[in-house]
């Protein structure tokens, strides 16, 4: 028998994202057009875009590289240098040299760099760098205003962290002016200006940023934050460097100190000696602003957002089959000197995938990648329609002070904030700007009264049908899912204030979407102890007792119950049938292999409707296993799971 649970209310009303400052000049589209696979971007001090791309060799099929030169604009392809050989690195000069890194061979490790020659004519010279590398990570490529390139590779791990050497090349490709060695893997290079360089990279289990004085000695060297990985730097006019990676965007000054660090959506993590992942890409702008790309798969607070995190998604779930995060989505962040955020945006119309970045002076931005499905671009361009193998698109994006912002950005579910399917029933966040007042307002609902359709004037529609609202502010929105929904379709979710009606997403419906409330953490989830206190750190269950969790998205309760109403006595019952996963760790854990993991099925002593909570919201009662062997625990239906969560445990 369920027991009442008044203070889980909590979980339904959960306070919005904190509302951010916006920026007076935020970016915007400026166009969109179709282009070509891209690699890497890069602009001069002109405006001048340059692109890396790939092609076929005609007579083998082996890929191979190009360099594209693009007017300002974007409508002109200036020329482009087929070079019949694969490159892993480009670099420009603010004149517009081109220089790039020749891909190694396993045959060959030996690395070197390339001049092209003006117009695109071909190569100037290639000069050997004198040394091979070793590992996973390619080697990195730089190069300064006077035409000075800079290559760093990994070329020995004798020492515990690894060694990585830099040379410096003359303007003429003639001479090496030094060669110089650094600590560690290097991820990215940077030319300071002066003839010096400052790396980035991997040094045991943390990052580092090192400095080479224009003389070749060792400047300042700085290990970063334990499992925080530089993938990207960039120098800003003062030559202090700044770098992202492990979701964290940090400034360093003169002497290698971190002076700021600011946290940014989409973070990927990299593993010590393995490849570097998705890319992500990161540029400066004269003024020092930082323009970072991330992908993320779910809910994150929007500021000055142009986008939505689907774009034209059309594609349906079926009824009773998994529900799986619906997407991947590039999100742009903005990070001012000082480390506020300017402006935080889904891409529009850009899918996940190697999306590419490249900033000029003035603060346009250039992002290379996938489209949506569905999407179509503002204009032609110089490149025809690819065909749907390889559907590329370019955005051109600009400060705008009229730029149109878009108020209803994603859904997510309210328990994880995971991007996937929505359930009839599930109780969902959407995210955005503008979808509310400042200050949040949490309606109430009494077992005569349900929770109300409209609020301070926000009103939201599942295919018209009017969303109880549990929470409304100008960032985020709480709202129960339809019961009247079906399942394997799509629905079109539509926010207005004041009766104008803003944007609307499409998005999928399953029959199930689980999903179980957690604590501040993220990981363990807010749960009751068999005498009904919270359980916490300091109050963990016993082993054998009975632990009560709440979770949402669990599908049709029976008989059925209108929207938004509270659950009473005689309490319905979930038409599905709800399980509890526990996996165990066995303590047999071997070298490339990891720990042996198996699952048990729980004692679960009620699964259905939580009393007194809104309809669609589910209490599971289950034993906690005797011996304390859990690692973690999952809710489990008949055809997909929650999230993995965890209880706090005696003894563990």
């Amino acid at each position: 028998m369920p027991r009442k649970v008044l203070a889980c209310l909590l979980l339904l009303t959960s306070a919005g994202f904190a509302a951010a400052p916006t920026s007076a000049t935020p970016l915007g589209v400026a166009y969109s057009e179709w282009f070509v696979s891209a690699e890497q971007l890069a602009t001069d001090s002109s405006g001048y875009l340059y692109v890396l791309a790939s092609y076929a060799l005609p007579t083998s099929g082996m890929s191979a590289s190009s360099v594209i030169k693009l007017s300002p604009d974007g409508t002109t392809v200036l020329w482009q240098d087929m070079l019949g050989f694969q490159a892993n690195e480009m670099a420009v000069t603010p004149s517009g040299d081109v220089f790039v890194l020749p891909a190694l061979q396993p045959s060959n490790p030996a690395v070197s760099v390339a001049k092209l020659g003006a117009g695109g004519s071909g190569l100037a010279w290639t000069a050997p760098a004198g040394f091979s590398y070793i590992g996973q990570l390619t080697p990195v490529l730089a190069v300064d205003s006077q035409g000075r390139t800079y290559v760093a590779a990994a070329t020995s791990y004798t020492s515990p962290n690894g060694m990585t050497t830099v040379v410096r090349f003359n303007a003429a490709g003639s001479a090496i002016d030094y060669s110089a060695h650094v600590v560690g893997t290097p991820t990215a290079i940077a030319a300071d200006g002066s003839g010096g360089v400052v790396l980035a990279g991997i040094s045991g289990s943390a990052g580092f940023v090192a400095q080479v004085n224009a003389d070749g000695s060792a400047g300042y060297y700085t290990a970063l934050a334990q499992d925080t990985y530089p993938l990207a730097l960039a120098l800003d006019a003062s030559g202090s460097a700044v770098v992202y990676g492990s979701g964290l965007l940090q400034r360093l000054n003169a002497t290698g100190a971190v002076t700021v660090s600011t946290n940014v959506a989409g973070g990927l993590p990299v593993l010590p000696n393995a490849g570097p992942g998705l890319p992500s890409s990161l540029g400066l702008d004269a003024a020092g602003n930082a323009y970072v790309i991330g992908f993320i798969q779910q809910l994150y607070p929007v500021q000055n957002n142009i986008g939505t995190c689907l774009g034209g998604l059309t594609a349906s779930f079926s009824a009773g089959v998994a529900t799986p995060a619906v997407s991947t989505a590039p999100i742009l962040t903005v990070v001012a000197p000082d480390g506020s955020t300017a402006q935080v945006t889904y891409l529009p119309g850009a899918a996940f995938g190697s999306n590419v970045l490249a900033v000029d002076p003035n603060s346009t931005v250039f992002v290379a990648g996938a489209p949506t499905f569905g999407f179509t671009p503002s204009r032609q361009g110089p490149f025809p329609a690819p065909n749907f193998s390889n559907e590329i698109i370019l955005l051109h994006l600009s400060p705008q002070s009229f730029a149109q912002t878009v108020p209803l950005a994603c859904v997510g579910n309210a328990a994880t904030y995971s991007t996937q399917a929505v359930a009839p029933g599930e109780e969902v966040a959407l995210i955005g700007g503008g979808l509310g007042p400042a200050q949040g307002i949490e309606p109430g609902a009494t077992p005569q009264s349900p929770f109300p359709v409209q609020v301070a004037g926000v009103e939201v529609t599942f295919d018209g049908t009017p969303a109880p609202l549990l929470w409304v502010q100008g960032s985020q929105i709480n709202a129960i899912v339809p019961w009247s929904l079906t399942p394997g379709t799509n629905t079109q979710i539509c926010f207005s204030l004041g009766g104008t009606q803003a944007n609307c997403l499409t998005w999928p419906v399953a029959q199930t979407s689980p999903a179980v409330y957690t604590a501040a953490d993220g990981v363990h989830a807010a749960a009751l102890n068999q005498d009904e206190s919270v359980n916490s750190a300091t109050n963990p269950a016993a082993p054998g007792s009975i632990v009560s969790v709440f979770a949402t998205g669990l599908g049709p309760i029976s008989p059925a119950q209108a929207d938004g109403t509270l659950v009473g006595f005689p309490l319905p019952s979930n038409v599905l049938p709800v399980g509890v996963e526990a996996y165990l760790g066995l303590g047999v854990c071997l070298p490339f292999i990891g720990c042996s993991i198996q699952s048990q099925s729980l004692t679960v002593t009620y699964a259905g409707p939580a009393p007194y909570l809104v309809a669609g919201v589910t209490q599971v009662n289950f034993q906690i296993p005797s011996p304390d062997m859990a690692l973690s625990f999952s809710l489990s239906l008949p055809s997909n799971s929650s999230q993995s969560f965890q209880i706090y445990v005696a003894g563990q």
